[in-house]
């Protein structure tokens, strides 16, 4: 029974990378069937020894903090729906790890998963971005945006951004099993990231490059690591310099969408939001296009409203309508950024744990850095450190993003985790 659990969950999770790209139904239902059983496994087993780890025990301090939270909101049972479901994220990391700790072959069955997932992938959105569909005939969303599989979903560069420190984490880990060298590593760089930038997703491009400098940081910089970059940026450079046609207030090619949207929106802030901005000394840099400003005032007018526990998790699209008739205010289904969600919606509480969470891996991050050094068991130190890495870029603050409690968006955020505590065991426990 153990084994054909284990074998059958291996199975789907492996699917997982390609099931992301449908959408959410298949990940959720991946999700559940594997949480369920592993809840039936642990019981069974008597072995909870899974859940007894600091990962799970703050996870389930801030899980437990929605769950109140949500009682407070004048939408409560709308709230608890997704506060209370929110559980299922901290269930999924431990069945994760579970599987690699009770199945040999799944690190090296999910890792291949992932190649050739992504080598698919990248070879549809070169398709459709030299012939202006890809190999199932869906179209390019405009001249300076490719989708590939996703079709009308706007997240290629999303996915990739994602799933990269995951990719190169296990890429990582095998390099300390084979002692091979970074070849692999050097061509994903090399094709990878141009598509990122195609996609036309400004934050995903701009988080790339931060993602991109730390791994040669981490990794250390050589010739051939140079000129896998020195490839990636001319694709971008060139796609940059093609586009020749005046801007005039909306994008007509990637130089208008990647570099002169962005200024042109900022200069294009109202006085009166200028005049909000000044409120907000700490915050102002941070305030970039009219569109998205307005969201984020109508966050910190919501959290103004309730200070400590904020409007209820989840309830920005309910709470924000009573504000949308106001000029500097706006609506939506969430503010586009986890830190003006989270105060807005959790208020000081929620946002609080935020933070020292995400200063915490921040400064572990820190510190397993300084602690490389040249032998080769660094190589698992590095696993360790891509996987933080991952976190840091999916959880960071002050950039426009998705919905904090988005089903999809979580899948891939929260999949590295597992593996990130099955590698924190082997170095507690010094094993190979």
């Amino acid at each position: 029974m153990k084994l054909n659990f284990v074998n059958y969950c291996s199975f789907l999770i492996c699917l997982l990378p390609a099931a992301l790209i449908t959408g959410p139904l298949i990940p959720e239902i991946i999700l559940l069937i594997c949480n369920i059983f592993f809840l039936i496994r642990v019981v069974q087993e008597k072995n909870f020894k899974y859940f007894n780890n600091i990962f799970f025990k703050i996870f389930l301090v801030f899980w437990i903090s929605l769950n109140i939270l949500s009682l407070f909101s004048d939408y409560i049972l709308y709230s608890l729906k997704y506060s209370f479901s929110y559980i299922r994220y901290g269930i999924f990391v431990l069945s994760i790890y579970y599987l690699i700790t009770n199945n040999k072959n799944f690190i090296n069955n999910f890792y291949k998963s992932i190649i050739v997932t992504l080598l698919i992938l990248l070879f549809d959105s070169y398709f459709q971005y030299f012939f202006g569909f890809n190999i199932f005939g869906f179209n390019k969303p405009s001249d300076f945006m490719i989708s590939s599989f996703f079709n009308d979903e706007l997240i290629l560069g999303t996915y990739l951004l994602r799933i990269s420190p995951l990719l190169i984490a296990l890429y990582l880990f095998f390099i300390y099993k084979k002692n091979t060298k970074l070849n692999w590593f050097l061509f994903y760089i090399a094709i990878a990231f141009p598509i990122i930038f195609l996609s036309g997703q400004r934050t995903p491009f701009y988080l790339s490059i931060l993602f991109l400098l730390c791994s040669i940081i981490i990794l250390k910089l050589d010739k051939y690591k140079f000129l896998s970059l020195v490839f990636a940026l001319i694709i971008i450079s060139t796609n940059i310099l093609m586009d020749q046609k005046k801007y005039v207030g909306a994008a007509t090619g990637y130089k208008g969408r990647m570099v002169s949207d962005i200024i042109y929106n900022y200069k294009k802030i109202p006085e009166y939001q200028e005049k909000q901005i000044q409120d907000y000394k700490y915050l102002k840099y941070f305030f970039i296009s009219p569109s998205h400003n307005s969201l984020w005032f109508t966050a910190l007018e919501l959290y103004s409203e309730n200070k400590l526990v904020g409007q209820g998790p989840n309830t920005f699209r309910k709470t924000c309508q009573n504000l949308k008739h106001e000029i500097q205010y706006s609506c939506s289904t969430h503010p586009h950024n986890y830190f003006f969600q989270l105060l807005s919606e959790t208020g000081l509480i929620g946002t609080l744990i935020y933070i020292v969470i995400y200063l915490s891996i921040l400064k572990s991050f820190f510190i397993d850095y300084f602690n490389l050094n040249n032998n080769k068991k660094n190589l698992h130190l590095k696993t360790i450190i891509f996987l933080k890495l991952s976190l840091l870029i999916n959880f960071v603050p002050l950039f426009p993003n998705g919905n904090f409690f988005n089903n999809h968006q979580n899948i891939l955020i929260f999949l590295p985790i597992g593996f990130l505590l099955y590698f924190l065991n082997i170095k507690k426990n010094g094993n190979d």
